[in-house]
């Protein structure tokens, strides 16, 4: 039976080695606090854009609108917001690349809108953080989803595998035991002291 366990494994390993680089990167941007989108130095990509303001919309049905004219690639729906200066309502459309920002120009019937990408870093952490609680209709953004959540119950399936196979084996390492109990005595301790 182990001969089996191992193998699953050793599959479920090579099958996570790309989410297990991108939650470690991940780790390392946050750990290390590499620059965020506005604060990158690069400039975002303005344009303005005609836009009729229909009477009687919420702010959440406007940004609905502003939603479906810009259609901004692999995003969910807007965050929606006023600006508290100008009053102007404000539709953050966010994705793994970036942000695209719409500001309603309603006075003038126009749209401006701002597109900030992020850096190959902040696209790792971003897709670190990516769930399949994500309400997004992009394809590549769900698929990714869906990978990280098979990742999450392949990792929990390699830990156990491992802890059997460490135990079980009959060339065991010395220090198996003693890896094993640290492990665990470094989370229970971790837990009573933060309850």
């Amino acid at each position: 039976m182990n001969h089996w366990i191992r193998k699953l494994h050793i599959y479920a390993g090579l099958l996570n080695f790309s989410v297990l680089m991108v939650f470690g990167i991940a780790g390392m941007v946050v750990t290390f606090d590499a620059p965020d989108i506005f604060h990158a130095g690069d400039e975002p990509r303005v344009e303005v854009r005609p836009f009729s303001y229909p009477d009687g919309l919420s702010d959440k049905e406007l940004g609905a609108q502003i939603g479906q004219k810009l259609q901004p690639p692999h995003a969910g729906p807007p965050n929606v917001h006023r600006d508290p200066i100008n009053h102007q309502l404000i539709a953050d459309f966010y994705s793994v690349n970036g942000l695209v920002r719409a500001r309603a120009l309603e006075q003038s019937n126009q749209l401006r809108v701002e597109t900030f990408r992020n850096s190959v870093w902040r696209f790792l952490d971003n897709a670190h953080a990516t769930t399949i609680a994500e309400q997004t209709s992009d394809s590549g953004v769900r698929a990714w989803a869906w990978y990280t959540e098979f990742s999450i119950w392949s990792l929990i399936f390699m830990a156990v595998s491992g802890a059997w196979l460490g135990l079980t084996e009959r060339q065991r390492f010395r220090w198996t035991n003693v890896s094993l109990a640290t492990g665990c005595a470094v989370f229970a301790a971790f837990y009573l002291l933060t309850k």
